[in-house]
């Protein structure tokens, strides 16, 4: 047989293979599964059989069973650019960018100008920090194939990194044109806007998060969804924590707003919340997921009430504290806290290590050791889980007060903040906890904020005894510090 005709039947598709590739085609995963199965009973090497097998296992965010299937297809077939790309995207699923962009390159070289390795190598080298190269290799995708919604939607999301909002929001615009039902880049939109205070779009994008792959996951009730629509007077409405911590005591403010349009307000929350939000005005129940619903009318997602209520920046409900700390907590603290008559400072280091953006922002502790040089302050820290090293470091600076290990849930700290002069941290839920509270917080914030805490101002319309210390460049700490350092001198 000839080279030709032995690269031809190497491209031949075998019927069992072509039938499951237009299983998959329709979306019809686990018919396709099977009968990329069955291609493998019969060639275990099938290199397609394999790629696509692992290819469905990415589709489900199944990435170690994805690896393990395109690895084996790599191993098959080492000439496919498209497995090799596919074996950087999962790579890059599994948080393995710097690994990822070695398999990006080897399809580049296998096939220059491979777009979907361009595009995956962009997302990658942007989640790295290398966003002026990311930004080169979406533009030469979009230059190869301008009707590539993919490429359109990842350099919308590294001009965004960028601050180039503008340009960011015309690729938006770009992606939808091709792809309008595009989820994520909607949301994505969305936040964008959000942070620009462009709220009466930023809301209406932010409920794609439902479709959006990895935001929330969607509550199916049999009661309506209540969007601000229908009369509440006499009807009972659930309202539903969906995210963090934070992202609950933010928009909690919104249940007085809906007792006083009548209803009779049941919230169900995070199990730590529910002694700090027990007693809130406004509230006529409170449960935590797991235990059984009461009866309602309508239902509402803690995060769709600033839609709800059509909220615009000048509409922020800001009645503080919509919080306070309960007396029988105060008594607790009260005595564990240190007596000095220097001003009490809190301070809180780190969110939750599973966050998606806690390696940009959450400070290393080591790194505020200017702050604790200042002697004129008793320092608590009210940091509850500890970073490797972190214990060791408090032993050098017994000065520092530590509490964190003994708050048992949002009452305790509530009540330890109640009792403190100042709380200085990075984005977390003690952030909105003092907000809420009304105690004076200082944030540190990374050089890209989150949406809530909106562009180039030191204020915040949502909590307004907070200060915010921006970072005036990617990961510079030391600055905000040092900012921090100089007002923390002047704090008496």
């Amino acid at each position: 047989m000839s080279k030709l005709k032995q690269r031809k039947k190497a491209a031949a598709l075998s019927p069992a293979l072509a039938a499951a590739l237009e299983l998959h085609r329709q979306g019809r995963l686990d018919e396709a599964e099977h009968g990329y199965r069955d291609v493998l009973k019969d060639d275990p090497t099938d290199w397609r059989g394999l790629h696509q097998l692992g290819a469905i296992h990415l589709e489900r965010g199944q990435y170690v069973e994805a690896l393990q299937f395109i690895g084996a297809a790599m191993k098959a077939n080492p000439t496919s650019a498209e497995v090799a790309s596919n074996y950087g995207a999962v790579l890059r699923h599994l948080a393995r960018d710097n690994e990822a962009i070695a398999f990006f390159d080897r399809a580049l070289i296998l096939r220059p100008g491979y777009v979907p390795a361009l595009v995956t190598r962009g997302a990658s080298l942007c989640r790295l920090g290398r966003r002026e190269e990311a930004l080169k290799n979406l533009d030469r995708a979009i230059e190869l194939d301008p009707q590539n919604a993919m490429a359109h939607y990842n350099r919308a999301n590294v001009l965004h990194e960028l601050k180039r909002f503008d340009e960011a929001l015309q690729s938006f615009t770009a992606t939808l044109a091709l792809e309008p039902a595009y989820a994520e880049a909607n949301f994505n939109e969305g936040m964008t806007r959000l942070l620009l205070g462009d709220f009466a779009v930023g809301w209406e994008k932010y409920e794609w998060r439902w479709q959006a792959k990895q935001r929330a996951q969607i509550r199916n009730f049999s009661a309506p969804l209540w969007l601000g629509d229908q009369p509440l007077a006499g009807k009972t409405i659930l309202i539903h924590a969906e995210q963090g911590y934070g992202d609950t005591i933010q928009f909690v403010r919104y249940v007085p707003l809906l007792a006083a349009h009548g209803a009779s307000v049941v919230l169900e929350i995070q199990a730590p919340l529910k002694p700090l939000l027990a007693h809130m005005d406004g509230v006529s129940g409170v449960i935590t997921r797991g235990e059984p619903l009461p009866a309602f009318d309508f239902h509402c997602p803690i995060l769709s009430l600033p839609l709800a209520f059509k909220t615009e920046l000048a509409s922020i409900p800001a009645s503080i504290p919509y919080l306070t700390a309960s007396g029988d907590r105060l008594e607790q603290w009260k005595e564990r806290l240190p007596s000095s008559d220097k001003p009490r400072v809190a301070i809180a280091w780190a969110g939750s290590a599973t966050h998606e953006q806690d390696r940009i922002r959450s400070i290393a502790l080591e790194n505020l050791a200017p702050l604790f040089a200042l002697d004129h302050v008793q320092w608590i820290s009210i940091q509850r889980d500890l970073r490797p090293g972190d214990a060791e470091f408090l032993q050098t600076r017994p000065k520092i007060a530590h509490l964190g290990g003994a708050l048992n849930d949002f009452a305790d700290t509530a009540a330890v903040l109640a009792q403190v002069d100042l709380l200085i941290s990075v984005d977390t839920s003690t952030v909105h906890l003092a907000g809420a509270l009304g105690r004076p917080v200082w944030v540190l914030l990374q050089h890209l904020p989150d949406f809530r805490w909106l562009l180039d101002r030191e204020d915040s319309p949502w909590y307004p005894d907070a200060r915010l210390f921006r970072q005036p460049d990617f990961g510079d700490w030391k600055r905000v510090i040092e900012r921090v350092g100089r007002e923390l001198a002047r704090f008496r």
